[in-house]
């Protein structure tokens, strides 16, 4: 039997969200671009035939982009750590009755269903799966099975080794795959540069 999977993706309200991005959108461009990155996110996400997508947001227009999209939404209106707002998504989820989860940000213009599929397919034989950014430092995908097998390490700088490590530390079986999709995010003016210049995509 299929076990339950649910989605968790946290995402900052439009209006605070990618402010690295500053120098080369203005305050209501960024509010698009972040806009139609979480769409595209939600859409992926749509064609996944996952039992459910959590968003957990701090901000009244992502819960109502969320909710509109037949996600559910958890609101967050604490300023804590990154970490701790995908815990409490991952907590919620497994209250819900969530025997695994993938927690995906929410600005990866290029992922594909066929992306988060592959993620899930490796959980089958492990309890930690995990996609690094294009950089190598950050985690853009972590699933896990159970949803609360380990506090995770989001928003550190070194997020992608300190979650290998807590893995290790937690007695988990993990594992690293590499998806040149996932890994792309749009972080600073040179991501939002490289993927103007490589339309179409998500966000552009």
């Amino acid at each position: 039997m299929k076990r339950a999977t649910w989605a968790v993706v946290p995402a900052k309200s439009l209006l605070h969200g990618k402010s690295r991005l500053r120098s080369v959108l203005g305050d209501d461009e960024r509010a698009r671009f972040a806009q139609r990155l979480l769409v595209h996110m939600l859409g992926v996400l749509a064609e996944c035939n996952l039992d459910g997508v959590l968003v957990a947001t701090d901000g009244d227009d992502v819960a109502s982009l969320a909710a509109s999209h037949g996600a559910h939404v958890l609101r967050d209106r604490r300023t804590g750590s990154l970490a701790g707002v995908v815990d409490g998504g991952l907590a919620e989820v497994a209250s819900r009755g969530a025997k695994a989860a993938v927690v995906l940000m929410a600005d990866l213009p290029r992922i594909e269903p066929v992306d988060v599929r592959a993620v899930l397919a490796a959980l089958d034989d492990h309890d930690v799966v995990l996609v690094c950014d294009h950089m190598g430092r950050h985690t853009n995908a972590l699933a896990v099975a159970p949803p609360t097998a380990m506090a995770t390490c989001f928003g550190r700088d070194d997020s992608f080794a300190a979650h290998r490590v807590a893995a290790d530390a937690a007695g988990l079986r993990a594992t690293v795959i590499a998806s040149e999709r996932i890994a792309f995010d749009v972080d600073v003016p040179a991501d939002h540069q490289e993927l103007m210049a490589r339309r179409p995509a998500a966000g552009t």
